[in-house]
């Protein structure tokens, strides 16, 4: 089965993680689907017009067209529709005809999902990421804006949204489509238990080969973009928590540079128990999830995070706003949820996890997300849609 990759969230050279849970998702499909992603981006010092490139992945080929990118924003625009559709004959030329489309998150590419359907019969299915849907974002879902996404969601064959509170989200948007909720998946052979460590005071903890074994580790992985993921929360009830008792340190691995959330931990003087890590590699999480004795997120908004997921394949607990499709996943043998920005709650949460994250069944955790996330099974469930829709 040939199937084309349209993805509204890819990477780029100047953002090499955005959408990057969509390309694992890619690559998770088992061999019989044969994937590529088109995508259009701008191109840096281009001579050229644009350039196409190949670029080999896990499971799929990437073909990206890089853009000289005119300076008015509508020329910009038809120029970018205009090599989606080139990319579109560079794939049949060099590929395969597509036998499906399969569009990541709605907008903007969705337009390109429907013209083509519309032009040449191309059939699409879609799987949504999207927070755009929650109540939190009411004020951004209007208008035209609405009316496109409705419109580009209603004429997808199927839609696999990452949890079921996402579909009803769709749905109250008068999204009217056949569902099929698909979580989220994680690598359960990168992301696996730590080892015990021998040398730790508490025997239960985790190995930490780079500091002694007398804190205990929290752990927060996000963009730390404040109005969805409310890392300002986290730092002033760890300021609280600070005050009580010191036999913790908070790890914080995150996208993008934070000088406002550095800032505050040095004015506060929390530089000995909040540690900012930066960008890391794939296998560098993995690792920080091994040392870690629970993971802390308080998201104002979230759909099914990837990082609740991946938490969950290394044993460990964790402690979360009860938001999105968390609550569908986050149950009391694997955590503790908690109210959306209700940081006295965070802070007695932090408190319970530090006395007693040692008592979670980590096994049972990994086993729970093995049978749940596991990529070759989550691959398999997308194939599965496929086939409905391309063998009726």
């Amino acid at each position: 089965m040939n199937i084309l990759h349209l993805l509204s969230w890819f990477p780029t050279p100047d953002d090499p993680t955005l959408g990057n849970f969509c390309v694992r998702m890619i690559d998770a499909l088992p061999e019989e689907c044969h994937s590529v992603i088109l995508s259009v981006c701008d191109g840096k010092d281009m001579t050229k017009s644009f350039e196409v490139k190949e670029i080999p992945g896990a499971h799929h080929t990437h073909v990206q067209i890089y853009i000289r990118p005119p300076k008015i924003n509508t020329i910009r625009k038809l120029k970018m529709l205009r090599m989606y559709q080139y990319g579109l004959k560079y794939i049949k030329q060099h590929f395969f005809k597509p036998d499906l489309i399969h569009l990541h998150v709605t907008y903007p590419l969705g337009q390109v999902a429907l013209l083509w359907k519309n032009l040449f019969g191309y059939r699409y299915v879609l799987t949504e990421h999207w927070t755009i849907y929650q109540p939190q974002n009411k004020d951004v879902l209007v208008g035209m804006l609405k009316h496109k996404i409705v419109k580009i969601a209603n004429n997808a064959e199927l839609i696999m949204p990452v949890s079921l509170d996402l579909q009803r989200c769709m749905e109250g948007h008068g999204v009217n489509n056949r569902f099929q909720v698909i979580y989220n998946l994680v690598n359960t052979d990168m992301f696996k238990l730590g080892q015990p460590c021998i040398d730790s005071p508490h025997h239960t903890g985790l190995c930490r080969n780079d500091m002694q074994c007398r804190k205990k580790r929290m752990l927060h992985i996000s963009t730390l973009r404040d109005e969805a993921k409310n890392f300002s929360g986290i730092l002033r009830t760890i300021e609280r928590l600070r005050h009580q008792r010191d036999d913790f340190e908070l790890h914080v691995i995150h996208d993008y540079d934070a000088p406002e959330f550095k800032t505050f931990v040095k004015e506060h003087h929390l530089e000995d128990c909040v540690i900012f890590h930066g960008k890391k590699t794939s296998a560098e999480v993995a690792q920080a999830y091994q040392k870690a004795d629970f993971f802390v997120l308080f998201s104002n908004f979230e759909n099914l995070p990837c990082v609740i997921v991946e938490a969950f394949a290394s044993g460990v607990p964790v402690l979360s706003t009860s938001v999105g499709g968390i609550a569908e996943i986050l149950s009391p043998e694997r955590g503790i949820l908690i109210p959306q920005g209700n940081e006295d709650a965070l802070l007695q949460g932090m408190i319970q996890m530090l006395g007693h994250s040692s008592e979670y069944d980590r096994q049972a955790i990994r086993d729970y997300a093995i049978k749940t996330f596991a990529a070759q099974n989550i691959g398999q469930q997308i194939f599965e849609t496929y086939k409905e829709v391309v063998i009726p």
